[in-house]
């Protein structure tokens, strides 16, 4: 698979999320659904997420950095942009919940770079 490829299949699959995400959006009313409709909320919307942060991140290391190679920069790109992702859609969860405060918003936070400490150093 080139990097191209790549590229584009993960590009094309944050479209199809993000406009499946808007279209839960508008057609499910969560007072109804339940939780099935609460959960693709939350589902596309961390995979659209994942795929646009996964492409912003991709791009800025391309552009930072221009002589190294490219391909190494997918799988930290994809890393990064599935933690910030759960980041984002873990904030939603838990003000959904209701257990929402800034000291457990800096934990999680907190627990997610951690994660991110232990697998940049795993290399």
């Amino acid at each position: 698979m080139t990097i191209g490829s790549y590229l584009l299949g993960m590009m094309i699959s944050a479209i199809l999320c993000f406009i499946s995400w808007i279209l839960i959006i508008v057609y499910i009313n969560p007072e109804t659904a339940g939780i099935v409709g609460v959960f693709l909320f939350f589902f596309m919307l961390f995979f659209f997420l994942t795929g646009f942060f996964t492409l912003i991140g991709f791009y800025a290391r391309k552009k930072i950095s221009k002589n190294a190679v490219k391909f190494n920069y997918a799988g930290t790109a994809f890393r990064q942009g599935v933690f910030f992702s759960l980041i984002f859609v873990g904030m939603l969860a838990l003000q959904k919940l209701g257990m929402l405060f800034w000291w457990s918003a800096v934990l999680f936070v907190l627990g997610i770079g951690l994660l991110e400490l232990y697998f940049m150093n795993k290399n």
